[in-house]
């Protein structure tokens, strides 16, 4: 892999991740409608649709660092042994479950002491675990996510990563064997929405492989295509558009709406994946682009700390500025989501001075924000 296959990819991991924090910031304050519900006319329309087209433009991202990640697992793969798959899976067993297990414990210590200090503090509500009434099922659960979401609800991703680096011994018999057939079942699992009885969402698991299915036919990703970059991020945002105002027009429940914004989504993500990777290379020959390529390394831990970071700022700025209107719903949203990565990134610095190896650790293993980094193999867990 080339240098700037190298530097975009690690672009795209902090802005991508960056994406999420937008895109988790949820429902305005002292309002219970929802973002995915695309554009309201009640109450703060300009507010909601930005909200709305935010999010679903960012729905592209975990396929997209998912088909990465894959691709990257894959580089260097001798198809007739089994210890390349050992030495990846103990190596993701480092840089995904442990740091996820350990953000997830220190977010149960935090909510744990908040129910002791003041059990009546609504913010408690931020996570959908009842903390004061854990049982040892909930617990496991809060913690790895084996029946539900974790307790830092958004690691559903990188629990189905790691579920997917479990299972990758198989899809490598796939792979060799059966390529384009193992492609077809898994995008058609994906599509209608089958999680094999273990996935929460199988996003992860069909585009890993397709990631892996690229490193196998020796396609390289690092390729320009300027016309196509125009043509699929034009259509992209055309489509993001339609989406967000498009509930208001045509009943969700209804079997065109579920045609048009369940199974019509998915494929809009699809095109989305194409849209971004082609126009990362015009990002990064910009200074902007080479700025968030030098805090790729900061990815895992934007990733890991936003949430519910970004929910008690959120608060914190509703006491301050409480009003209900455009401006200030928007005010918020762009305060809080800015706040929770201007927040991180600083803590991100003090922690990696002060204590790297605890920085290595809790970012999934990539040390050194500005300087040497972790080989590109690391697996991109956003």
């Amino acid at each position: 892999m080339d240098e700037t296959t190298r530097q975009r990819i690690e672009m795209l991991r902090f802005l991508l991740i960056v994406g999420l924090v937008f895109l988790h910031y949820g429902n305005f304050p002292s309002s219970d409608l929802s973002p995915f519900r695309g554009f309201q006319t009640t109450g703060h329309p300009v507010a909601t649709f930005v909200n709305a087209s935010v999010l679903f433009f960012f729905l592209s991202a975990v396929p997209l660092l998912s088909m990465i990640s894959g691709y990257l697992f894959f580089k260097n793969w001798n198809r007739t042994s089994l210890v390349f798959f050992g030495h990846r899976i103990s190596a993701r067993t480092r840089s995904i479950f442990l740091p996820m297990f350990a953000w997830n414990a220190i977010t149960l210590c935090l909510f744990v002491a908040m129910a002791l200090v003041a059990p009546d503090l609504k913010a408690r509500g931020i996570v959908s675990y009842d903390i004061a009434s854990l049982d040892a099922t909930a617990t496991i659960n809060a913690l790895v996510g084996v029946t539900r979401h974790p307790l830092n609800f958004h690691f559903w991703f990188l629990r189905d990563l790691f579920l997917t680096v479990l299972l990758s011994p198989l899809l490598g018999l796939a792979l060799r064997h059966a390529p384009v057939f193992g492609a077809v079942a898994l995008g058609a699992a994906w599509f209608v929405d089958f999680t094999f009885g273990i996935f929460f969402r199988t996003d992860v698991l069909f585009f890993f492989y397709l990631g892996g299915l690229l490193r196998l036919a020796n396609w390289n990703i690092g390729f320009d295509a300027p016309r196509l970059a125009l043509a699929s991020m034009a259509l992209y945002m055309l489509l993001v558009g339609l989406r967000t105002i498009g509930p208001w027009y045509i009943p969700e429940d209804g079997d065109l709406g579920i045609a048009l914004f369940e199974y019509g989504t998915r494929l809009m993500r699809l095109l989305g994946v194409v849209a971004v990777w082609t126009t990362a290379p015009f990002v990064l020959n910009t200074r902007f682009g080479r700025a968030a390529a030098g805090l790729g390394s900061v990815a895992f831990f934007l990733y890991a700390m936003h949430w519910p970071l970004n929910q008690f700022i959120k608060r914190g700025l509703t006491v301050i500025a409480p009003g209900q209107d455009d401006v200030t719903m928007l005010t918020n949203y762009l305060a809080a989501s800015l706040l929770t990565i201007a927040v991180t990134v600083v803590a991100a610095r003090l922690l990696d001075a002060s204590a790297p190896r605890l920085f290595d650790f809790l970012s999934g293993g990539r040390s050194g924000i500005v300087g040497v980094r972790r080989p590109a193999e690391r697996p991109v867990t956003e």
